[in-house]
């Protein structure tokens, strides 16, 4: 007879934490346990499956091979386990109360939290946020490491074991100084911008990625400004915009407050545009309580942007 596998979810828990942080001290001190405790348990979970998950020798503490064909399926089952948990809070709460963890990217959160979060404690005063600030790629993994429940970001993202919800369809446009060149212009086409003089994201923003994807990374042969500077912030473009000149594009959210010594120029069509969504694992246990996000966003957006569809526009891949 085959002998029965016995093991935790805590157990499961602390092997979790270590392949997170490549280390035994800092997985214990995420877990709010004893170093000497988080140790034992994953020994005596290698004990009784019969195998060495960590090598203990490499610094940081990384997977055997076992641990790496074991450590999807742990995963797995611990996300499985919580919708127990989920669904006794449910029949409990009702399906409108409860928490999610969401990561937003940092071109959506500073336009779109200050409107999202009066309405989500209006109508769904039961619905707790967790909110964190990460760029596509760490919302992709924490997603997949079940540290986030979902994420607003731009879509598609073409992820395996993952559902995209999409939102709403939001233009770009020209922000240039009200002396610029583009200023002048009604509407402007792709093919009149230029690398010359735009202010751009750092690297990491999937938004970079869609402006040098609508400006075809073309280099201009002109004479460059004297100072090169990437942002983090999208705020902190417009301000160089109102006080060195030059252009950015900025989304439609973000163009809604504008210095004074600064000019929108919308574009002719196909107005390039970013899709906006929801991302999560398929078959997530706290489906409803997404769908409560999704059209909590829904109300909070002007409705001009809500009723923006695709075809007058072209949105812009993810890269």
């Amino acid at each position: 007879m085959t002998p029965k596998v016995n093991f935790s979810l805590t157990q499961l828990e602390y092997v979790m934490a270590v392949h997170k942080y490549g280390h035994f001290a800092k997985a214990a001190e995420a877990c709010f346990v004893t170093q000497p405790t988080l140790s034992m348990q994953i020994q005596k979970l290698e004990d009784d499956l019969g195998v060495v998950i960590f090598d203990r020798s490499k610094k940081p503490v990384l997977l055997t091979q076992m641990g790496k064909k074991l450590i999807s399926q742990m995963q797995t089952v611990l996300f499985e386990a919580r919708k127990i948990e989920s669904l006794i809070q449910q029949e409990q709460k009702g399906a409108k109360q409860g928490s999610l963890v969401v990561g937003v990217i940092p071109t959506v959160a500073p336009y779109l939290l200050p409107r999202l979060l009066p309405v989500c404690e209006e109508l769904f005063p039961d619905v707790e946020l967790n909110i964190k600030e990460l760029q596509t790629d760490q919302i992709l993994d924490a997603l997949n490491a079940d540290e986030i429940d979902v994420g607003i970001l731009a879509t598609p993202t073409q992820m395996a074991k993952m559902f995209e919800y999409p939102l709403y369809y939001e233009p770009f446009s020209v922000l240039c100084d009200k002396n610029h060149e583009y200023a002048q212009m009604k509407k402007i086409k792709y093919q009149s911008l230029s690398m010359e003089d735009i202010w751009l994201l750092e690297e990491g923003h999937c938004l970079r990625n869609q402006v040098l994807d609508i400006c075809s990374v073309r280099k201009s042969k002109g004479v460059g400004r004297r100072y090169k500077f990437e942002s983090g912030s999208l705020e902190t473009l417009k301000n160089l915009v109102d006080l060195y000149g030059g252009y950015t594009l900025l989304p439609y959210l973000a163009a809604e407050h504008i210095g004074q010594r600064s000019h929108l120029v919308q574009f002719e069509r196909p107005i390039p545009a970013r899709e906006i969504g929801l991302v999560y694992r398929r078959e997530h246990y706290k489906n409803e309580l997404i769908e409560v996000l999704g059209e909590a966003i829904l109300k909070c957006i002007p409705e001009e942007l809500r009723k923006i569809r695709p075809k007058d526009l072209d949105v812009l891949p993810i890269t």
